[in-house]
């Protein structure tokens, strides 16, 4: 999204970027971002929450107007029971998913032939 962002922005087009991964922002270095410390996932804010959804999205637009220069500007926003739910995913009680691993996975057959899979 950065690379996008910024190839938009030098069309002069404004961007910005709300997220919740703030290595990787960093490293795409976008013109224009906002920083909210939830969960992969829950960039626009805390789950069935409607009114904590809004805030962080109303919020996060200002920085069309408050960003001046490139960068990444943390919200002032805390879901410390999401942190605690991905915790306890972690451990395996609520997470149902197959094992990672570095070998490629497709859905179907189809998929790995067009994939160039063996």
């Amino acid at each position: 999204m950065c690379l996008i962002a910024r190839h938009f922005e030098s069309l002069g087009l404004p961007t910005l970027i709300l997220g919740s991964a703030l290595d990787i922002m960093g490293a795409g270095k976008p013109p224009r971002a906002r920083f909210v410390n939830y969960p992969l996932g829950f960039e626009s804010g805390r789950f069935r929450d409607k009114t904590n959804q809004l805030a962080v999205v109303r919020e996060a637009l200002k920085g069309f107007a408050d960003i001046t220069s490139p960068g990444i500007v943390p919200l002032d926003f805390e879901w410390q029971a999401g942190w605690d739910m991905l915790n306890e995913r972690e451990k395996g009680k609520l997470d149902n998913r197959s094992p990672r691993t570095t070998e490629p996975q497709y859905q179907t057959e189809d998929d790995r032939r067009a994939a160039g899979g063996q």
